[in-house]
């Protein structure tokens, strides 16, 4: 029989498997939470909370203030990832097409996870490299703090920015991961952050603070380096989601990629797979960001 190369909707313990593998390379998947999200420009509004308590006399007037409403629009975006392969590979699958999806989905998975940051940390598409239009980089509005030489300090100075607002997460970039896990204290020779292991893949927290490291904080794939090192914040104001079922495809013929190589000329297959995301930052300055000079 041969192969039905329609695209194949992932059933739900397999898209929850993708979404679960989202956290292994997004810090933003590991610090903030997902919600199902809708194929619409949703609003979130933004309750500031300014109320304070009035002490008043007997009989005195009642006193009041303004609540000003801020609306936030979600965007949507839209990834996918394609692999060749030599079309050999496609007669292990023949008699369970799911086995595909099983094959592919751990590494392109991790690509659609890596997106995620790219595109909320710094509107970057990560294929390419370049800035996208339409976006704006949460690095780019958050607080920003610049490195010294002293990062016991940097880390104060992060937290210190955010003195109004909630603290629940740490991204660290591996390069920034690796200098404070050499850190020691000068009288005992201990390191100073025990919490981060050898291959940094931090796996708890840092001062109570949830923690995660990943090569997408310092946005490892730009044409132009990003200087990021840290970001720390409110993660919970970041507002992300699916809003498609992840679906995933064969490709037998043609250039699926415009890489200028016919599949069939070279005995290739495709195997491709896309997802599509809604986020909203609700408040940039509930982070700050660690920045190289």
């Amino acid at each position: 029989m041969p192969m039905d190369t329609s695209k194949i909707k992932l059933p739900v313990e397999i898209a929850d498997a993708v979404v679960n593998k989202v956290g292994e390379t997004s810090t933003i998947a590991k610090l903030s939470s997902s919600t199902p999200e809708m194929f619409t420009d949703k609003e979130y509004m933004l309750f500031t909370g300014d109320a304070e308590a009035e002490v008043i006399g007997e009989g005195e007037k009642k006193g009041s203030y303004e609540q000003s409403l801020k609306y936030v629009t979600g965007k949507r975006f839209k990834v996918q990832t394609t692999t060749r392969v030599t079309s050999e590979l496609r007669w292990a699958d023949e008699d369970n097409r799911f086995r595909i999806i099983q094959r592919i989905q751990e590494d392109q998975s991790k690509a659609i996870a890596r997106a995620l940051d790219y595109v909320i940390y710094h509107a970057i598409n990560p294929k390419t490299g370049v800035k996208l239009d339409g976006y704006d980089a949460l690095t780019d509005a958050a607080n920003a703090v610049t490195v010294t030489d002293d990062p016991i300090a940097d880390m104060d100075a992060l937290a210190d920015a955010l003195a109004e607002y909630d603290v629940s997460g740490l991204a660290l970039s591996r390069k920034w991961a690796a200098d404070l896990r050499k850190l020691r204290v000068p009288t005992t020779g201990m390191r100073y952050y025990p919490e981060i292991p050898m291959n940094l893949d931090m796996a708890g927290s840092i001062d109570g603070v949830p923690t995660a490291t990943s090569t997408t904080v310092s946005g490892k794939l730009a044409k132009t380096p990003t200087k990021v090192l840290a970001v720390m914040g409110d993660f919970n104001l970041i507002k992300w989601g699916m809003v498609r079922d992840i679906t995933a495809e064969v490709i037998e013929y043609g250039d699926p990629d415009q890489s200028g190589v016919d599949l069939k000329a070279y005995n290739q297959i495709a195997y491709r797979s896309e997802a599509m995301f809604s986020y909203a930052v609700l408040d940039p300055k509930a982070f700050t960001v660690l920045k190289e000079v």
